[in-house]
């Protein structure tokens, strides 16, 4: 084997940033990885990290976690670089992941994070006669590198190349796609684990004829069997008699064609989601299924799937995947575009939510048109009021932090048979939850939840333009291509009110309110610059009716939205034309939106059916996992879940007496005290009002920072003492009073 003239060898990313310099090859494409890919391989690492993340672990017991592999690369070696034939898509992501978080590592603004800096600056980039050399070596890309590098902002070039433009739109994309745990305390540790056990293997070719070639075996050559292939197999070795092959055989090219089998995975996605939707269950099983499914299917075809016979495994391929693949085509379609009553799918889509497991859970494939759509409709609105209830109320950042209590959804949406019984059965989860939108009033912009504002207001936006008889024109206040942005309508002039703020932090909070926010088209957004109110007012006038509503021609003049919205919905104590936009100003208008989003995600308008008398029901997020009766995971898998989704809470150390109900909390940020108390929930809530179940998003809230280790930022005042939340959570951990009962 070490006579062979190709080589592979394995590489952690430490060793392959700090022993390779990278070249880009002539024969390689562009940079062209978009934000689905670059997402999906973001959550894939992270996912994997978090499986093994506990609070509290210190960076030496990242040596224990589970490596992760990440697949081939192609190059070969000239000079002193590293041709890269195949593989920059992922290297070059992986560079700027380690950009970022180098850029997190510096704002976090902790001391300890130092070694983490420093053991990352290497592998960003070396030194070349007094010059910062990048690892992969570009001078096209050098400025966007440069820019990130320093945390300056990039004026990119008209003539800047197709790779260029892609690299720092991926850049900027970045921030938004890390969970909140590792830009939280988890960070250090994601770092080393990244660094020390993800692992590549590199195949060595002697030349760039021999990587060419390399390269065209790797992905033309030969019938590579991928997991649909495999799974093909089975099902149809297994359901075959004397003469059904061919009818089999031309039914799986029919569920191919059916979900466009040519996109990127899209068997994959399609398979995945209909065996976590109508057989899994339990969260190991979906686990499975994401891993091999076509693996988990030979194991438990006949157990899960009631597959047992020849015949039915016929009836499975015939029926249920040819239903199910035209149904499931019908849904991918309308994540792309404003389907009539399938426009909720767009808008989950959007936010990124991964809604397909539970709309064929509620689908059956003997439904019929009419069924399919208003099931699909209804529970993509639950997924919707969900994501958004928990938004208002600091709950998620980041739209996988809704799937703890996935499981127990999916096997109650795959028991409602009818209609009326999911209706029901949605109400109940409804009314279940521990959250409204009474969050709303005291809910702002920070530096982690822009496209959960953002979406709010496009919605909000776009059901006032409805109701005066518009267009719904989300699919342009969403668009990227036509992009609209978040105007604030106070200017960043402090000076201007401080009649009414006194101090700096006071007057950022109050800009950054709901209420204070608008949405416009960006051209406009940025003409208007520091302008102030009484001026840009005149300019609203041209804008939405959400914007003109604050000029009061608008009033005058405007029959379609004086009546179609202010007197049919009620809102004449709300909705006022505004002369000087005050903090009486912001306040009505956070009352505003509040009413606006009751009205827009009424679950009785949307069509669901509320228990008698439905009150709100206090769930401790930590238990989310058992928000429906009767459905019990085992201990493990709650462990295991609870520690995906946060750890540790403030809630769960409130209720085990580590932290007392009324104790007050204290973060210093620039020799400025922020304060704070723990509510009777068993959360944070800040002098101003807002309320946060996580100490880190609090920190962002009042410091402006973009990052912030929460736990060991803010800490409880104990007489003349202070303790921070890191070190009381870790005091409770040694004593075992967070030990599952």
């Amino acid at each position: 084997m070490t006579d062979s003239p190709i080589r592979g060898d394995g590489f952690t990313l430490k060793e392959l940033f700090s022993l390779l310099k990278f070249r880009l090859d002539p024969y390689q494409r562009e940079y062209s990885w978009g934000r689905s890919n670059v997402k999906a391989l973001i959550d894939d690492l992270t996912d994997h990290f978090v499986e093994d993340w506990t609070p509290g672990d210190e960076r030496r017991a990242v040596r224990h976690y589970r490596p992760y592999f990440l697949g081939p690369f192609v190059y070969y070696q000239d000079d002193e670089t590293a041709a890269l034939v195949d593989g920059q898509q992922r290297i070059t992501t992986l560079h700027l992941l380690l950009l970022h978080l180098r850029r997190l590592a510096i704002e976090a603004e902790q001391g300890e994070y130092q070694i983490d800096i420093a053991a990352l600056e290497p592998l960003i980039a070396g030194n070349s006669y007094g010059e910062r050399a990048y690892v992969i070596r570009s001078d096209e890309r050098s400025p966007v590198l440069e820019a990130i590098f320093e945390g300056k902002p990039l004026s990119l070039p008209a003539d800047a190349g197709p790779s260029v433009v892609n690299l720092y739109e991926r850049s900027q994309e970045l921030d938004a796609l890390l969970p909140e745990s590792i830009r939280d305390e988890a960070l250090p540790l994601f770092i080393h684990w990244l660094l020390n056990r993800v692992c590549l293997v590199g195949i060595n070719a002697n030349n760039r004829r021999q990587g060419w070639e390399i390269f065209e075996t790797m992905n033309d050559r030969g019938v590579q069997l991928g997991p649909a292939d495999l799974l093909k197999s089975f099902l149809l070795r297994s359901a075959r008699n004397r003469d059904n092959l061919p009818r089999l055989g031309e039914a799986w090219s029919g569920v191919l064609a059916r979900i466009d089998h040519r996109a990127p995975q899209a068997a994959a996605k399609f398979l995945q989601a209909l065996l976590i939707g109508r057989y899994a269950q339990s969260l190991d099983e979906i686990t499975d299924i994401g891993v091999s499914f076509h693996g988990w299917v030979q194991e438990n075809a006949a157990e899960r799937m009631n597959l047992r016979h020849a015949s039915d495994f016929a009836r499975f391929v015939e029926h249920d995947l040819v239903r199910l693949s035209g149904r499931y085509a019908t849904l991918n379609a309308a994540t792309k575009v404003l389907e009539p009553g399938l426009e909720v799918l767009f808008y989950n889509a959007k936010n990124e939510i991964d809604q397909m497991p539970l709309l064929l859970a509620a689908i059956d494939p003997d439904d019929s048109n009419a069924q399919f759509r208003e099931k699909a409709s209804l529970v993509a609105a639950y997924l919707d009021i969900v994501f958004v209830r928990m938004a208002v109320n600091n709950r998620i950042t980041k739209s996988n932090e809704l799937y703890a209590p996935v499981l127990p959804l999916i096997l109650g949406l795959r028991a409602s048979y009818d209609i009326d019984t999911l209706t029901k059965f949605l109400g109940r989860q409804i009314a279940q939850l521990d959250a409204d939108f009474t969050g709303v009033k005291r809910y702002g912009l920070r530096a982690d939840n822009r496209a959960q504002v953002r979406y709010l207001l496009a919605r909000m936006t776009a059901f006032v333009e409805t109701e005066c008889g518009g267009q719904n024109e989300m699919v342009r206040y969403l668009d990227k291509d036509e992009p609209f942005e978040i105007e604030h309508i106070w200017a960043n002039k402090f000076e201007r009110h401080q009649a009414e703020v006194r101090v700096e932090s006071e007057f950022r909070l109050q800009r950054n309110r709901l209420g204070a926010l608008l949405l416009l088209r960006k051209s406009h957004n940025a003409s208007y610059q520091d302008a102030p109110y009484e001026r840009k007012v005149e300019w609203y006038r041209s804008q939405n009716h959400l914007a003109a509503s604050l000029h009061k021609v608008t009033w005058e003049r405007n029959r379609p939205f004086t009546e179609g919205v202010v007197k049919k919905r009620k809102l004449e104590k709300l909705f006022h034309p505004v002369a000087r936009f005050d903090m009486g100003a912001i306040e009505l208008r956070q009352r505003l939106y509040e009413r606006l989003c009751e009205i827009i995600w009424d679950p009785k308008r949307l069509g669901f059916i509320l228990p008698p008398n439905a009150a709100p029901v206090a769930v401790d997020s930590a238990e989310a996992v058992m928000l429906i009766p009767d459905q019990r995971l085992s201990s493990a898998v709650t462990r295991r879940t609870r520690a995906h989704f946060g750890g540790v809470t403030l809630a769960r150390l409130v209720a085990a007496g580590a932290l007392g109900v009324g104790e007050e909390l204290v973060l210093t940020y620039k020799r400025v005290e922020y304060f704070a108390r723990i509510n009777s929930s068993g959360h944070i809530q800040l002098d101003s009002g807002e309320i946060f179940e996580s100490p880190s998003p609090a920190g962002l809230t009042v410091t402006g920072m973009g990052s912030i280790n929460g736990w060991s930022a803010w800490k409880v005042r104990r007489g003349d003492k202070k303790t921070s939340l890191f070190d009381v959570r870790a005091d409770a951990l040694s004593r075992g009073l967070l030990e599952e009962g």
